[in-house]
């Protein structure tokens, strides 16, 4: 997903602790592998952080093909261009019908099954939101649910796992549906959480949180799932991520982050949430509003992280100019003093809360001396970066 570190996570956190990512080193390790057979084969790198060899003028002339875009219904034929001699340097893949995504074979990591593909939310500066969006049938499901099941549980996996099944152009989620598909995996294999959903989801059907948690019989630990915040001004809203709120507007969105968090607060769901800095054309009162609606979380359990925005070459906003470390002004400082604040605040009770569900006691110690040194290090950095 990020062979060459150029994705947000990875740009943002090295920005700031230097060195180079987990996904960078391993994919250069890959290669170097690859090294001493490079006459005799032919090297096609595809996936979701593919488009990062376009980027970089060094890979994209060493390996044979780049495949960008979803694979599932060109891979056989770009296999047979190699074969051929007759490879194309890019390719660019469509979007699959469902009834083209096969199902997997072994167990993926982690027991990660995709029930959706794509968004439709159409978000700017995301690539996943641009994909029409489409509902892997629940029998292919239930049958990757098994195969994960011997491997300890599975973790449901979409842009948003509460639009499953929905077809409101309001993405109003379809209880039905999400009931249904919960109910059914349940049957076969643990759940252990869901990768994404949006804020605007729970908090159009608020009561189908407390509706899942009865079907997975969460009553202790917690539930992790990714969500996104991004800002909390309604101008920018409105004019990068508007399809973000519905069935709500760009205007009523703090609220409808408050409420979804309050929700997923009552219920043992923790989000890890993230925010963009630097949007183009990005002002002061923008960053200071996001300020406002993070300090309105305080008293919900969560973790909030900025991440500077990346301008990915398949997202509508792949054109701008990239967000670095060289363009914060104080009140992206101050912005990303009060996330550490509280991530800290909320990290304790977080790992007691995780670690109620986790079998390997050896594993506690390292993360509590982890969690001690990133805290004793904030307090040394905090005066520094809250001018």
């Amino acid at each position: 997903m990020d062979p060459l570190g150029f994705g947000p996570v990875s740009i943002t956190f090295t920005a700031f602790l230097g060195g180079e990512t987990s996904t960078r080193i391993e994919f250069l390790k890959l290669m170097e592998k690859l090294r001493p057979y490079k006459d005799r084969i032919k090297i096609i790198v595809g996936g979701a952080g593919a488009w990062q060899l376009e980027w970089d003028n060094h890979w994209k002339n060493y390996v044979d093909c780049i495949m960008i875009g979803e694979g599932d219904e060109i891979v056989a034929e770009v296999f047979r261009k190699a074969l051929d001699g007759n490879l194309p340097k890019i390719v660019r893949g469509r979007p699959a019908d469902v009834s083209k995504i096969p199902v997997i074979k072994n167990p993926s990591i982690n027991g990660l099954i995709e029930v959706s593909r794509g968004c439709g939310r159409g978000c700017r500066f995301c690539s996943e939101t641009l994909k029409r969006k489409r509902d892997v049938p629940l029998d292919n499901i239930l049958k990757e649910a098994k195969i994960c099941s011997s491997a300890g549980g599975v973790i449901l996996h979409a842009e948003d796992v509460l639009l499953y099944g929905c077809k409101d152009p309001k993405f109003i989620p379809n209880e039905k549906k999400v009931l249904e598909l919960f109910r059914e995996v349940k049957k076969v294999a643990n759940i252990s959480s869901i990768s994404h959903c949006s804020l605007a989801a729970i908090s159009s059907k608020p009561s189908l949180v407390e509706k899942i948690n009865d079907i997975l019989g969460i009553d202790k630990g917690m539930f992790g799932v990714q969500t996104g915040v991004e800002t909390g001004s309604r101008r920018l809203m409105g004019e990068y991520m508007h399809g973000k709120c519905l069935p709500f507007r760009p205007d009523e969105w703090c609220d409808v982050v408050e409420e979804a968090f309050a929700v997923m607060h009552e219920n043992r769901w923790v989000p890890a949430a993230t925010l963009l800095i630097g949007l183009p054309g990005e002002r002061e009162e923008d960053v200071i509003n996001t300020i406002e609606l993070v300090e309105r979380l305080k008293d919900y359990r969560s973790l909030i992280v900025p991440l500077f925005f990346i301008p990915m070459e398949v997202c509508a906003l792949r054109k701008q100019r990239l967000f670095t470390r060289e363009n914060l002004k104080p009140v992206h400082y101050e912005l990303m003093g009060l996330c550490m604040d509280h991530c800290l605040h909320w990290v304790e009770n977080i790992m007691k809360e995780y670690f109620k569900g986790l079998e390997n006691l050896t594993l506690r110690p390292g993360f509590w001396a982890f969690e001690k040194w990133v805290r004793r290090s904030w307090k040394e950095k905090r005066k520094e970066v809250m001018v």
